[in-house]
């Protein structure tokens, strides 16, 4: 099992440094959110059911955050959980993750999900009744760019003529797509990953199983497939090890609540990161 820990509404000039203490931990990496320009009043409602963030809720550039800690760092994985994909261009995104990935040594994953802001969405110019149609193009042209640093494509939102764009990462940028509709879900065959939330162990075993069922459906028998999710349960050894029995390879750990004020100083933080990754024994 992999751990990953978010780092969400943390002052910026502490992320370096969470970044060095997380690798020191054993952690296997850092996930960061994705917003952009967030209406100062909206009524789209979390998946989660809850209100997480305001207008004025820090969400600095997720690529941008994670090639500065990548520079810091040797080993420790970058992630976007989740990176808005609809809502942008594909070459913009090609461009900048590819251009992260090649940096970093091959150390960023794209999490990506069609997105559930959808005032958000319509003020970055897109219309967010067709964001999962446009996912699957964006992703497909992703991975074009990414393998060769050539890609031409002629769908229904994008039209373009061979056109080249370096440098080009080494390999594929992992892309993990999130989601629980069979959408959502074969979108992420296709892709190579699955992003979950989090769920109790019963809909987590459900889940798992409608996921293997289109994965076998596609024919998929890659063994690099990525599954990640967060069970709504006490972390304990014998978690991970029932969720490794599923298939789960990877999750989120939380030493600290995002945002909460008792844990607002880095040294708070230090201590929770080494805490936690004492009790997974890391």
């Amino acid at each position: 099992m992999r751990f990953w820990v978010p780092v969400i509404f943390e002052p910026p000039e502490q992320h370096l440094e969470l970044a060095r203490i997380a690798e020191a931990c054993g952690y296997e990496g850092l996930a960061l959110a994705d917003h952009v320009a967030v209406p100062a009043e909206f009524a789209s409602v979390h998946p989660s059911g809850d209100t997480p963030f305001t207008d004025a809720s820090s969400f600095p550039d997720p690529f941008v955050t994670m090639s500065a800690m990548a520079a810091v760092t040797t080993t420790l994985r970058f992630m976007s959980y989740v990176y808005v994909l609809p809502m942008r261009d594909p070459f913009t995104v090609a461009k900048q993750v590819g251009t992260a990935a090649v940096l970093s040594g091959g150390r960023m994953v794209l999490g990506v999900g069609a997105g559930w802001l959808t005032e958000e969405i319509e003020i970055l110019g897109t219309d967010p009744r067709t964001r999962g149609r446009r996912m699957d193009e964006m992703i497909d042209i992703l991975q074009d760019f990414w393998d060769d640093g050539y890609a031409e494509h002629h769908g229904q939102f994008f039209d373009f003529p061979r056109v080249g764009m370096f440098p080009v990462p080494d390999e594929q940028v992992p892309i993990w797509v999130g989601g629980k509709t069979d959408a959502a879900f074969r979108r992420a065959v296709r892709a190579g990953g699955w992003l979950g939330m989090n769920y109790g162990l019963d809909e987590i075993e459900q889940l798992l199983a409608r996921l293997a069922e289109l994965r076998a459906e596609a024919g998929d028998e890659r063994t690099d497939f990525e599954t990640f999710v967060i069970a709504n349960a006490a972390p304990e050894p014998g978690l991970y090890k029932t969720l490794e029995e599923w298939g789960v390879t990877s999750t989120m750990v939380m030493p600290w609540y995002p945002g909460d004020p008792a844990f607002s100083s880095l040294d708070a933080k230090r201590a929770a990161l080494e805490r936690t990754a004492e009790q997974l024994g890391l």
